[in-house]
């Protein structure tokens, strides 16, 4: 699943803090992450996983905007 910030400075951060519940978060463009998990949790799951993290994240940076990409 791809996530798109507004701001490429909050980039770094949001990849940390993903990276820090067990996502995998790698950049493949300027202000856009593809972030995945290593085990075989369903896909489902892991896009409400990643709706659940994105919201505290944005509850602890609310100056940060993040968003899915389809």
């Amino acid at each position: 699943m791809k996530i798109r910030v507004q701001d490429v400075s909050d980039l770094a951060g949001l990849v940390d803090f993903l990276q820090r519940r067990d996502f995998v978060a790698e950049g493949v463009g300027p202000n856009t992450i593809e972030v995945s998990r290593l085990s075989s949790v369903r896909h489902d799951l892991i896009r409400l996983e990643l709706d659940i993290f994105l919201e505290a994240w944005h509850l602890a940076h609310p100056e940060a905007h993040a968003e899915f990409v389809e």
